[in-house]
């Protein structure tokens, strides 16, 4: 099943959600925003998914649950965002051209964890 990804209210990527056996995996894939974004999927209730990671110009991330974890989350999953939806969703931006790209940041790698600044 694949879902929308909106980062403030904008379309920006996808969630799938797909079972493997006893395990539930999550995949968002999205543009880079050119900021950290703090995933969680809603429904009924929300639920956190993660800190998506650059990679190859895009933010990802992938995540497994056991059935035990899911039930953190919503049974129905709506949609994923950095936060709830008010209203309705704005269709997707335009794509990023250097003309108009944002500046580029930078990201450390401390104790295997990613800071941006």
């Amino acid at each position: 099943m694949q879902l929308p990804i909106y980062i403030d209210g904008t379309e920006e990527g996808t969630l799938t959600v797909e079972r493997q056996g006893t395990m539930t995996v999550m995949r968002a894939d999205l543009r880079d925003v050119g900021r950290v974004v703090r995933l969680s999927v809603y429904g009924e209730k929300a639920g956190y998914l993660g800190v998506p990671e650059p990679e190859q110009g895009r933010l990802r991330l992938t995540r497994r649950f056991t059935n035990l974890d899911m039930l953190r989350f919503p049974q129905r999953i709506e949609y994923a965002a950095d936060r709830p939806l008010e209203g309705r969703p704005v269709p997707p931006g335009p794509e990023k051209t250097p003309e108009n790209e944002e500046p580029k940041r930078h990201v450390l790698w401390m104790g295997g964890k990613p800071y941006y600044f």
